[in-house]
């Protein structure tokens, strides 16, 4: 493992041995898949050429709660030590696991990621045999986010300029697949059109004109997808309460320390 994993120097030895732990757990017959920063960095080659290069300090994986105790063996055996009472308090929903040589952190994530909202993960885990989850889940970990920083809109950027919205394929960006996530709740509606708008604005001083440009039409395809897609009965109920009422849940409100 590299010496240092949080110089800004060094993220492809990050990449690097968040290939290799992805690889050890499924050579364990765990289903597992990156999901964060170094996910979209594997997912979007091209970000260093369209000036989204960012560091990368952890990694973030996800599994399937039943696999919870071979993750705990895979870990051990990499000599990655569990945080025991996080662990403990959160059996079957996270897990946190760090080397104390070069102080790399690994969050595992089990079912669902539960951040500002709340994305099932547990179905897919096998859509592709691609290190990360598909270019849709990982936006949308991304489009949840409510106190959206600059490293997100940078890495939400990048997946829309490096995949294809493609309506209902995962060889592009599954539009159809964000959508069916926001129509079905109001909270993933607002808090996705809101992260959207701030990621354009972004681009707007981040981004060449060409690219800015691209960036600008691919967030107004995906915007409008969203928009256009049926709402559910229990979407439109949520809509008449609207932001009078708190539609998230801050990541350190939804974990017990």
């Amino acid at each position: 493992m590299a010496d240092d994993v949080t110089s800004q120097s060094r993220p492809p030895g990050l990449l690097e041995q968040a290939q290799e732990l992805q690889r050890t757990l499924t050579g364990r017959g765990i289903a597992a898949r990156l999901i964060g920063g170094v996910a979209i960095a594997l997912r979007c080659p091209s970000m260093q050429e369209l000036g989204l290069s960012r560091d990368y300090h952890d990694i973030d994986i996800c599994a399937r709660s039943r696999d919870a105790k071979a993750i705990d063996v895979a870990m051990a055996a990499i000599g990655l030590e569990p945080h025991q009472h996080f662990n403990a308090m959160n059996y079957g929903r996270q897990m946190m696991f760090s080397s104390p040589v070069t102080g790399i952190h690994v969050d595992v994530f089990l079912d669902v990621l539960r951040m500002c909202q709340e994305l099932k993960l547990s179905d897919r885990l096998d859509i592709d045999d691609h290190y990360s989850l598909p270019a849709s889940d990982l936006a949308l970990s991304k489009l949840q986010i409510v106190e959206v920083t600059d490293k997100d809109k940078t890495d939400l950027l990048a997946l829309l300029l490096e995949h294809e919205p493609t309506p209902g394929s995962e060889a592009g960006l599954n539009i159809t697949r964000i959508a069916d996530v926001c129509r079905a709740s109001w909270g993933w509606w607002q808090s996705s059109l809101t992260t959207l708008d701030a990621c354009q604005a972004h681009a707007s001083h981040c981004m060449a004109p060409a690219e800015q440009q691209r960036a600008v039409e691919r967030i107004e395809t995906l915007r409008a997808t969203i928009d256009a897609a049926p709402k559910t009965a229990r979407w439109r109920a949520r809509a008449r309460i609207g932001t009078r009422a708190k539609w998230y849940e801050l990541p350190e409100e939804t974990q017990t320390a």
